[in-house]
């Protein structure tokens, strides 16, 4: 029996085709940012599938969303622990 709906993997790489005119109105450090943003997304690949959503899109969100939420507590980690003079 074959598979309803694409691999999440396959349907990234298509979410991530789809924004390319975006992408090419976007200044070439802009562009970086861009390709930055979407490897992140990939880091939570196997996640975001395992997340069933109607949208693509929702998966790829929340995976930046929650590399985002780790990266600010970690800054906020650091920084409380300079503040009390005790670097993390």
């Amino acid at each position: 029996m074959g598979r309803t709906i694409p691999s999440f993997r396959m349907a990234e790489v298509q979410e991530s085709s789809e924004w390319r005119a975006f992408k090419r109105t976007l200044s070439h450090e802009d562009r970086c940012a861009f390709d930055q943003m979407i490897g992140t997304a990939r880091l939570y690949t196997s996640a975001s599938s395992l997340a069933i959503r109607p949208s693509r899109f929702e998966g790829m969100a929340m995976a930046l969303m929650f590399h985002h939420q780790t990266m600010l507590a970690r800054a906020v980690g650091t920084v409380s622990g300079l503040s009390r003079g005790t670097p993390e």
